[in-house]
Protein backbone atom coordinates (compact mmCIF):
# COMPACT_ATOMS: atom_id res chain seq x y z
CA UNK A 1 0.00 0.00 0.00
CA UNK A 2 1.28 3.29 -1.16
CA UNK A 3 0.58 6.21 2.13
CA UNK A 4 1.45 9.07 0.23
CA UNK A 5 -1.34 7.96 -2.59
CA UNK A 6 -3.68 7.15 0.44
CA UNK A 7 -2.79 10.46 1.85
CA UNK A 8 -3.31 12.43 -1.51
CA UNK A 9 -6.62 10.79 -2.31
CA UNK A 10 -7.66 11.96 1.22
CA UNK A 11 -6.27 15.27 1.73
CA UNK A 12 -5.02 16.28 -2.00
CA UNK A 13 -1.31 16.72 -0.18
CA UNK A 14 1.68 15.01 0.75
CA UNK A 15 2.85 18.27 2.85
CA UNK A 16 1.81 20.77 5.53
CA UNK A 17 3.70 24.36 5.97
CA UNK A 18 6.08 22.90 3.28
CA UNK A 19 6.92 20.14 5.38
CA UNK A 20 6.25 16.15 4.18
CA UNK A 21 3.54 14.24 6.10
CA UNK A 22 6.44 11.75 7.57
CA UNK A 23 7.72 14.04 9.81
CA UNK A 24 4.21 14.94 11.07
CA UNK A 25 3.33 11.32 11.58
CA UNK A 26 6.56 10.95 12.83
CA UNK A 27 6.16 14.23 15.20
CA UNK A 28 2.45 12.66 16.50
CA UNK A 29 3.81 8.98 17.57
CA UNK A 30 6.74 10.97 19.52
CA UNK A 31 3.83 13.20 21.07
CA UNK A 32 1.58 10.26 22.04
CA UNK A 33 4.75 8.34 23.58
CA UNK A 34 5.57 11.44 25.58
CA UNK A 35 1.71 12.00 26.96
CA UNK A 36 1.46 8.54 27.37
CA UNK A 37 4.41 8.35 29.72
CA UNK A 38 3.66 11.23 31.71
CA UNK A 39 0.19 9.55 32.51
CA UNK A 40 1.79 6.43 34.26
CA UNK A 41 4.63 8.48 35.54
CA UNK A 42 1.83 11.11 37.52
CA UNK A 43 -0.06 7.89 38.05
CA UNK A 44 2.38 6.07 39.96
CA UNK A 45 2.12 5.43 43.56
CA UNK A 46 4.79 6.53 46.16
CA UNK A 47 6.53 4.01 48.66
CA UNK A 48 6.56 6.77 51.10
CA UNK A 49 4.57 7.86 53.29
CA UNK A 50 5.39 11.36 52.89
CA UNK A 51 5.32 11.57 49.21
CA UNK A 52 9.58 12.28 49.17
CA UNK A 53 11.88 9.92 47.56
CA UNK A 54 15.73 9.92 49.01
CA UNK A 55 18.43 11.36 46.15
Amino acid sequence: MNWATLWTNLFGTTSFLGIDMGFWMGMAAVLLIVILMNVVFWNMKSKRKDGFSDL
